[in-house]
């Protein structure tokens, strides 16, 4: 007998894509392979991904194969190429989330009128979109009103089922992007477990094949479900999704329909929504899914957040109560969610979806050289409905030009002033400003009106220049601050910037009144 030692480094542990692996490569050998897991004192056949989940092998563990067999030496070998070189490839960290704007809700939202529910946005994005309700399918509650059969049929029909539902992995594999293919393939390595295979052909004392398997799925689901680390735990929904699959081969399809979407929908999911049906709804018309908490790192989330698709999780409570909603728009950046948006929050979806177009584009040219003025950070005569849309509209601009690590940090601060004094000098113009540690490169940046707006304290602006200044840069911020104010006095200046035609010329002249 050989044995093999190795410590787990993998992040997540053993879970359906490592085991997958491990099976592989023990498979083709006849030597009996075992895993221990010393840390839980588990062990598993090293040839059922099922076993190899329900050894609990978490980051850290200690763990070692026993392989014994004529073709040993050789097995031994492989494997323990496969630890050494292959192992820790197996999976990688969750995405983070790296959001300085969790918890926030933007001040431009202070205006509206619609209910916001905040929630935890799992798959990064912006969306709007008429609400689908969608229940969950319960298996032991639709075989209640299907016939009988006896255990030796229920076998039978399982069987067949199985069968198709593997046949039907194939296919999607074969039509499936990169993105989903390594999902399905885990579950498709799942599926043909020996042990999962005799778990559902288990004769059971049940109504019918799809109690049965209801039956089946549950028992199935138990390693997962009393796993110690949560990222297994998680995968529980995998052998859901599983059995699902096999029931759309027991003749119940039109039970466990999915809803067909014809417009721009978020899905609204009373439960979990397992990974097959998110690929299934995935579509032009899917924007954003909303589901219950609890599967926040599950394979339906990685595949959500692979497709750039907004999920928000919230509570089942929460949901419930949001369940007659006809509109909603869902921000995972804020992990806001909005019933029923009126013009205030519409307004605001669409300055959130330019923003992001724009960072898309700009993500790939950031500069090497950043200028305090710079034409980029200049808006002639463009239209604006308030102060609100003014702030955000160079704050974000701030963003999509590398220059701030999130516009909707420096617009908090920004706020932050304006709520001390406003900065409305008189002149119809205003200077907002702000020190920052968001700020990454300090900036001034002009907006001119083409008609004079209400800046607060029954004062109307029409030229609005926004100072942003770099933590690092306390003392440029006072000096460009007061030096511009003094200038702001001339009528000549003022006149030179709200009558000129090109934004460079008001950067040069910025430039040489404020000596830079």
């Amino acid at each position: 007998m050989k044995v093999l030692t190795f410590r787990c480094e993998l992040p997540n542990g053993i879970h359906a894509r490592p085991a997958s692996a491990i099976e592989q490569k023990t498979a083709c050998f006849q030597s009996d392979i075992l895993l221990f897991n010393k840390s839980k004192q588990r062990q598993a056949n090293a040839k059922s991904v099922l076993a190899l989940v329900g050894a609990d092998v978490t980051v850290g563990d200690e763990c070692y194969f026993t392989i014994s067999g004529n073709d040993e030496n050789l097995a031994y070998e492989k494997l323990k190429i496969f630890i050494e070189q292959e192992f820790i490839h197996c999976d990688g960290l969750m995405p983070k989330k790296d959001k300085p704007e969790q918890g926030m809700i933007p001040i431009y939202l202070s205006r509206t009128l619609s209910q916001i529910i905040q929630g935890d946005g799992v798959s990064k994005g912006i969306a709007k979109g008429r609400s689908i309700y969608m229940e969950s399918f319960d298996l032991q509650k639709i075989s209640l009103s299907e016939p009988s059969s006896s255990q030796s049929e229920q076998c039978e029909i399982l069987k067949l089922a199985l069968q198709r539902a593997r046949q039907q992995f194939s296919l999607d594999i074969q039509q499936a992007d990169k993105a989903a293919v390594d999902i399905l393939e885990a579950q498709s390595q799942l599926l043909d477990d020996e042990d999962i295979e005799a778990c559902l052909l288990e004769p059971r004392e049940a109504r019918n094949a799809i109690a049965a398997l209801s039956m089946a799925i549950e028992e199935l689901s138990l390693p997962f479900r009393s796993s110690s680390n949560e990222y297994l735990r998680q995968r529980e929904l995998d052998i859901k999704d599983l059995g699902l699959r096999i029931a759309r081969h027991l003749g119940i399809q039109s039970k466990i329909q999915l809803p067909k979407l014809t417009e721009d929908s978020i899905i609204i999911c009373q439960g979990l929504l397992t990974p097959s049906e998110l690929l299934a709804l995935r579509g032009e018309y899917l924007q954003g899914i909303v589901m219950a908490t609890g599967a926040e790192i599950s394979h339906t989330v990685i595949l959500a957040q692979s497709f750039s698709l907004p999920l928000i999780c919230l509570s089942s409570s929460m949901i419930e109560s949001i369940q007659s909603a006809h509109v909603l728009l869902v921000d995972t950046q804020y992990d806001l969610l909005i019933i029923e948006p009126d013009v205030y929050a519409d307004n605001w979806f669409k300055l959130e979806k330019y923003k992001l177009s724009h960072l898309a584009i700009s993500t790939n040219k950031p500069k090497i050289n950043y200028s305090v003025l710079d034409p980029s950070l200049i808006f002639l005569d463009e239209k604006m409905e308030s102060k609100e849309e003014v702030i955000k509209r160079l704050t974000d601009n701030l963003e999509i030009n590398h220059r701030a690590d999130s516009g909707a940090q420096v617009e908090q601060a920004i706020w932050q002033r304006e709520e001390i004094f406003s900065t409305a000098l008189g002149f119809s113009i205003a200077i907002p400003h702000c020190k920052s540690p968001f700020v990454k490169h300090s900036s001034i940046s002009v907006l001119r009106l083409p008609n004079e707006l209400a800046w607060g304290d029954n004062v109307d602006v029409k030229l609005v220049i926004m100072l942003t200044i770099n933590d690092s840069d306390e003392n440029q911020h006072m000096r460009i601050f007061s030096v511009l104010a003094r200038k702001l006095m001339h009528e000549s200046f003022r006149n030179e910037i709200l009558n000129a035609k090109k934004s460079k010329y008001i950067v040069d002249l910025l430039k040489l009144e404020l000596g830079m």
